[in-house]
This record gives C-alpha cells, structure tokens and sequence, in this order.
C-alpha cells in the first residue's frame, strides 16, 4: 500500500509529522447583477402593456403566456389572435411561420379553441400564449428569437412583448422547425 500511495505522490500525515489539516476559510462572493428588476410597471403610452406570464418547456414543447392589460381610457374589441413578430438578437425579422392556435405542432387543451368576442374595459385583461418545439432536423443553424413585437389586433400599434421581470431577454428557441403557434385571446 505504502508503494502505490508513493506512485500516485500521495503521502499519510504519518509520515510528515508537521502536516495539519487545511482550514476552511470563508468565501465571500460578491455578484453585480446584469440588470435590476424594477418594481415599476412597464410604460402604457399606447394605451395598452403586453407581457410575458410565464411559459412551461417541456420535452421540446415550449409555451409562452402573454398577457395584454388596458391601460387606456377606452374598451378595447378584441376577437381573434394576436399578431406576432419574432426577432433576433438586432431586431431584424425571423422568417418564421405564425400559426393560429397550434398549427398542429402539439395539442395542448384550450390553445386551438376559435376566438370569441371579448371587451376589454379599461384595466381589464386578456391572456394568450406561443407554443413552439425546439427541434432540429437540419444541419442549418437554429432558429432564434430574442424579441417579440404583438399588436392587439391586425393594423394595430406594433409594440415590443415586455420580458418578466423586465430586463430579461426572450429565448425562442424554434430549432429548425421555424413554427410557432398562437392562442386566440381569452380570460
């Protein structure tokens, strides 16, 4: 034993008789984060927020919820799906398809229910989500959204999708399929 002990360059504290055990000293780690949450809502200039909710990911499945929120004075008709620009990391448009509802990538309960009237008075709210797989079936490089732009409804004001907690970026991952699929608004 003593043989392989010297082989491997280990020694016992037998052998030197002034060896004491390391003492653990504390570790201080300081961190800076990147970007500080901020308690103060996002801005309302065009009478409407959209925002991130939450998401679920799955075994390649992703989904995103969103949520619209009517900070103007006005009701607000929506009937339909919200319309949607992914982006890149510099802001350019990802040729991608947006589906309404599924698309048939997954079936997921409630996101291929038809659209159905909904007002929303003002500081009232609507819900919708993005549902996409990461797969890649090609040696071309992944797709990757980093921003989303949405409007409320077609020809409306276009307006970036808020991250939550504001400051973090979106990761779309859509791997080679380029699909994405869209839930009609509901409550």
């Amino acid at each position: 034993m003593a043989a392989l002990l010297s082989l491997a360059g280990c020694t016992s504290p037998e052998i030197l008789p002034d060896w004491e055990p390391e003492v653990a000293r504390p570790i201080t780690v300081t961190t800076t984060p990147s970007s500080v949450p901020s308690s103060t809502p996002p801005s309302c200039d065009t009478g409407l927020r959209f925002t991130e909710v939450g998401g679920d990911s799955a075994m390649g499945l992703r989904i995103r919820g969103i949520e619209v929120v009517n900070c103007g004075a006005q009701p607000l008709e929506l009937n339909g799906y919200p319309q949607v620009k992914l982006l890149d990391e510099q802001w350019q448009q990802l040729d991608v398809q947006i589906l309404d509802g599924s698309g048939g990538i997954a079936s997921v309960e409630g996101f291929d229910t038809p659209p159905q009237p909904i007002t929303l008075q003002p500081g009232e709210r609507a819900k919708s989500a993005f549902m996409w797989k990461n797969t890649n079936t090609s040696i071309d490089p992944p797709l990757v959204g980093r921003h989303v732009d949405i409007a409320a409804v077609p020809g409306g004001t276009w307006q970036p999708l808020v991250p939550m907690p504001p400051g973090d970026d979106f990761h779309v991952d859509l791997g080679s399929t380029g699909r994405m699929g869209v839930r009609a608004w509901y409550r």
